[in-house]
């Protein structure tokens, strides 16, 4: 039985980095001058945030675009960017008191290169404005009552005249993303698309594929889906005894994912998918294939086994060979021009077939969410006044590189601010 009735104007239903941003904008804006509180059911906040870039934090890019986000949101995500650009949000974290840098490559993180100054300055600011958090409580509803919310927990009962939602996605429930935001959804007749994991390994099964266990390459990755190729990365490969893995990979995860959750890459129906490796980027496959008849010319006593050595990975030579039932104890003269090709064909066109839908515990990024044709430019709710929605919980989801904690800054930040706007006129 509830205990207690704590009485706030706002409440932000979740401690991630959406949600706190969110807070101190809120806090800010007003300087303190009405009761605010952060809710967060795990016991410390910002858990995921602390994860996010190895520990690093990459909090967003110089080269930012809407074109990295997934296709239905483009539209909105263009209108957010385009008042909340990468400046706009380094600046931001620079009025709070966090120092930012990029990269070489236009990603920006905190000057530090730590994760945790981010969530540092967050909650210094909090404590600052006097925002109240609550850990380790579990909101289970929020109902629309009184020109505001009750939201309820075990036994605690907090009412509110705005509440900003704030809850994340699905995945890495260990880190908080237990799905709650879809909950929510359904109970207030908020509209959601299918949810499934974004920016993660993906599995294969294939018995040679532990083979090549800890092999990081090179390469350029291909979706290719009913024998057409629909996209492209470059990077590092990793390959593991049951996926195959790197940001190249996670970049076309989404794809792969959305087809075993939906049967539609981009809302397309297919039938098959698969990921292409050239494995030797920087070659064409009739260099690729003289290079191997020249090693086999010139040293035509060798095993099979060495026709590779000093090319590319043994463990990769090994992996194809297998692949293509090669003999390797065959000696390199009794190698055919036919088993050559055949060799350079797989170094330029390993395909490797995924095996079903990434684990939710590996994937960095929820894709789907409650749609967003429910909410306003503001981030508020078209069904619902003072019911704002902001960050993962939302049908937003962007490629690897820091775009989506710059869209749960950015949507945090707009919520925030329209959410303290009338107190601040008030006043």
């Amino acid at each position: 039985m509830n205990d207690k009735i704590l009485q706030y104007d706002i409440v932000i239903v979740g401690g991630g980095a959406a949600g706190l941003v969110a807070a101190v904008c809120c806090a800010k804006k007003i300087n303190g001058k009405i009761k605010i509180a952060v809710i967060e059911k795990e016991f410390k906040l910002g858990k995921k945030l602390l994860a996010t870039g190895n520990g690093k934090c990459n909090m967003t890019n110089n080269n930012m675009s809407s074109e990295y986000y997934n296709d239905e949101s483009r539209q909105f995500v263009k209108n957010i960017i385009s008042k909340y650009s990468t400046d706009k949000i380094t600046a931001f974290w620079e009025s709070i008191g966090l120092l930012c840098k990029a990269d070489s490559f236009g990603r920006v993180y905190p000057y530090s290169g730590q994760a945790s100054a981010v969530l540092d300055i967050l909650i210094m600011n909090l404590e600052y404005y006097n925002v109240d958090i609550f850990c380790e409580t579990n909101i289970t509803s929020i109902i629309p009552e009184n020109n505001g919310y009750k939201l309820t927990a075990y036994k605690k009962t907090f009412t509110a005249q705005k509440v900003i939602l704030a809850t994340g996605g699905k995945v890495q429930p260990s880190l908080g993303s237990n799905g709650s935001s879809y909950k929510f959804a359904a109970d207030l007749g908020l509209k959601c698309t299918e949810v499934f994991p974004s920016l993660a390994p993906i599995p294969c099964n294939d018995k040679y594929l532990p083979l090549m266990k800890g092999v990081r390459t090179a390469a350029v990755v291909s979706l290719k889906a009913d024998g057409k190729i629909l996209c492209a990365e470059q990077g590092e490969l990793q390959l593991n005894e049951k996926n195959i893995s790197g940001i190249c990979i996670f970049q076309l995860s989404r794809f792969v994912n959305e087809y075993y959750a939906l049967n539609t890459i981009n809302g397309k129906k297919y039938n098959r998918v698969s990921i292409i490796a050239d494995l030797m980027p920087d070659y064409t496959l009739d260099e690729t294939e003289n290079i191997l008849k020249k090693r086999r010319k010139q040293m035509t006593t060798l095993k099979t086994e060495e026709l590779i050595t000093g090319i590319i990975n043994k463990k990769i030579g090994l992996y194809l060979a297998k692949k293509l039932n090669i003999d390797l104890d065959t000696e390199l003269y009794n190698l055919s021009n036919d088993d050559i090709e055949a060799l350079a064909r797989s170094v330029k066109e390993c395909e490797f077939v995924p095996s079903g839908m990434s684990g939710i515990n590996s994937a960095q990024v929820t894709a789907g969410g409650i749609v967003l044709s429910e909410i306003n430019k503001n981030m508020q709710s078209v069904k619902y006044n003072n019911l704002y929605i902001i960050g993962e919980a939302l049908n937003v989801d962007g490629m690897c590189g820091g775009y989506n904690l710059h869209w749960a800054f950015a949507s945090g930040i707009i919520a925030g601010n329209a959410a303290a706007n009338s107190y601040k006129k008030k006043r």
